[in-house]
């Protein structure tokens, strides 16, 4: 548990530097969450609950080339 918390804080602590490198990521990271850090967070989610298994959307895709 205590884990898991450690592992969020990191990844808040790594989403706010790479936001604050420079003026353009700043700019960048403050529009638009609706197009890159929502639909991130929910598929985060999916994995960590495992309703989703790691790279399953690219194998069906590589699935139906090959089929």
């Amino acid at each position: 548990m205590i884990d898991q918390f450690f592992r969020l804080l990191s990844m808040f602590v790594m989403l706010f530097n790479m936001c604050n490198q420079s003026d353009f990521n700043r700019q960048q990271c403050m529009k638009d969450w609706d197009v890159w850090l929502y639909p991130e967070l929910v598929k985060g989610w999916d994995l960590y609950t495992e309703k989703e298994k790691p790279y399953q959307r690219e194998k069906e895709i590589l699935e139906d080339i090959n089929n």
